[in-house]
């Protein structure tokens, strides 16, 4: 599915979509779904890490149209208008039971990696922002719009709510592990 998520999102952009932190998750998500088909067996650990970091990317792209982009834009237009249908709703669950029900158990440690790689986007989008060399593409990162306090806000937000989806993966994922044990 994310195959069709990126097509349609370079078709119509090109290489600027990637300024969507839902464009970006969905290529992590196609790349962690090539290196299941191919490199599982040679490298187990580093399939699962980077499965782990798709769904959690994903989930937190769900959680921003849930709680955000919904109540701004419409939800029927960010969840069912186009491809958000897949970028927005179906691939994060279908990711997210592709984790919890294909994956080795991981260790909660592993959500740190899910807030740094979320970090390593937000950086550059908040510089581009507060240069005035981009705006958005979502209002939380319209910096020079925003009070210095509401930054800082959404930021502990988005980040804080990124380790609690991330956490929350894990333990679905445990739960099933330890009722087949």
């Amino acid at each position: 599915m994310e195959i069709l998520v990126i097509i349609g999102a370079f078709g119509e952009e090109g290489i600027i979509t990637t300024r969507f932190y839902t464009t970006d998750s969905n290529v992590l998500c196609f790349l962690a779904s090539i290196g299941y088909l191919f490199f599982r067996k040679k490298n187990p650990k580093a399939v699962t890490l980077l499965r782990f970091l798709s769904t959690t990317c994903l989930l937190v792209t769900f959680t921003v149209v849930l709680t955000v982009l919904g109540p701004q834009k419409g939800y029927a237009d960010q969840f069912l208008g186009g491809m958000r249908l897949f970028s927005h709703l179906l691939c994060p669950f279908l990711s997210l039971a592709l984790f919890v029900f294909g994956e080795e158990k991981v260790s909660y440690r592993w959500s740190a990696y899910a807030v740094l790689i979320t970090v390593v986007y937000a950086i550059p989008m908040i510089t581009l922002n507060a240069l005035g060399l981009l705006s958005g593409p979502y209002s939380f990162l319209k910096v020079r719009e925003q009070s210095l306090s509401s930054t800082f806000f959404w930021i502990v937000v988005i980040l804080g709510g990124n380790a609690l989806l991330s956490l929350g993966a894990i333990k679905l994922q445990h739960l099933r592990i330890g009722s087949q044990s």
